[in-house]
């Protein structure tokens, strides 16, 4: 987290109210971790012991929870952080490497979010193209290579991300805090935001373009073929659930984001002082919503994954009767 400021005329400096996120980002993400470490939780129980044999669609759904737990276990000590007015403890090397996992788990989320997609588009618009070739080698290959172009893309957030000692002017507040960049420091930031730019681009963009489109050709798809068939609900409930995601934890993000790092460079006025407290509010409330990806994708395992919900049923049901014997 830095320490935002934009000089003003004179002496004085627009300082943005940041008593919100001490307690906004702590409720966000012990609500992110309870849901997410659930739900990701029995997904992984179910893909491991009771989903086999997987199916190519299941590979890309299992990396996907692995990128989510990943991120989830990392959420203690960030809540820890804020909860402690964004003074950080534990050392620049756990700062970057918290930074790094956020943005891990974000692009990674996206890319497999969009393999999903396209595995779908394929299935439903060229059933007949995709015999033989959707099959689970491809898809580890392709979940292979999604980790290495992420954890390579993503690399340069251990240079960006930072600890910095602030000092208060004011007696009020404490002396001495540890800051932990979620961005980067003020010398770094033009090239941090051209960073930020790309991966905008290639990371986001690119993606989400990937995904309308594959989606408009499944609608168009299932518009013509009107004959009802499970493939058909869960193609519906995954097109509905991943634009849900999208609109919710990933447009906002990058919007806002890209925004405040425009602001602080190129805003830096008493004119603009207002304009700039409210990006960087409703920054800091995308950051909360962005996590929400991590509770929000079991729900797509459960009412998009191949015969989840009917494994899930009968697992359930085994559990409970074999206790009950047990009794």
């Amino acid at each position: 987290m830095f320490s935002q400021e934009w000089p003003e005329q004179g002496d004085e400096i627009c300082k943005v109210d940041k008593d919100f996120e001490t307690y906004y980002l702590p409720i966000i993400y012990i609500i992110v971790f309870v849901t997410g470490l659930i739900g990701n939780g029995v997904a992984l129980w179910m893909f491991i012991f009771h989903m086999r044999p997987w199916s190519s669609i299941t590979i890309y759904m299992f990396n996907l929870i692995l990128a989510d737990l990943f991120y989830i276990f990392s959420l203690p000590i960030l809540t820890f952080y804020y909860l402690k007015a964004s003074d950080w403890i534990f050392g620049e090397v756990l700062c970057k490497l918290h930074r790094f996992i956020f943005h891990v788990n974000l692009y990674s989320g996206i890319l497999f979010l969009t393999c999903i997609s396209v595995h779908r588009y394929t299935g439903v618009v060229h059933p007949m193209k995709s015999l033989g070739k959707l099959n689970k080698r491809l898809s580890t290959i392709v979940c292979v290579c999604v980790w290495i172009v992420v954890v390579a893309g993503i690399s340069p957030i251990l240079y960006f991300s930072r600890t910095h000692l602030h000092t208060s002017s004011t007696p009020q507040q404490d002396a001495n805090r540890t800051i932990c960049y979620d961005t980067t420091s003020e010398e770094l930031l033009h090239k941090y935001f051209i960073y930020t730019m790309s991966t905008t681009f290639f990371g986001f963009c690119v993606p989400f373009a990937t995904i309308l489109v594959c989606y408009g050709f499944i609608v168009k798809a299932l518009i013509r073929n009107k004959m009802q068939s499970p493939s058909r609900s869960r193609s519906v409930r995954l097109v509905i659930i991943v634009l849900l995601v999208f609109a919710i934890s990933y447009l906002p993000f990058h919007v806002m984001k890209n925004l405040n790092l425009q602001s602080r460079l190129y805003y830096q006025g008493i004119d603009t002082c207002t304009w700039n407290k409210m990006v960087y509010a409703m920054y800091q409330v995308t950051r909360g919503l962005a996590s929400l990806n991590s509770c929000m994708d079991p729900i797509l395992y459960f009412l998009a994954g191949d015969n989840f919900r009917k494994r899930f049923s009968n697992a359930v049901f085994r559990t409970t009767f074999r206790n009950e014997n047990i009794v």
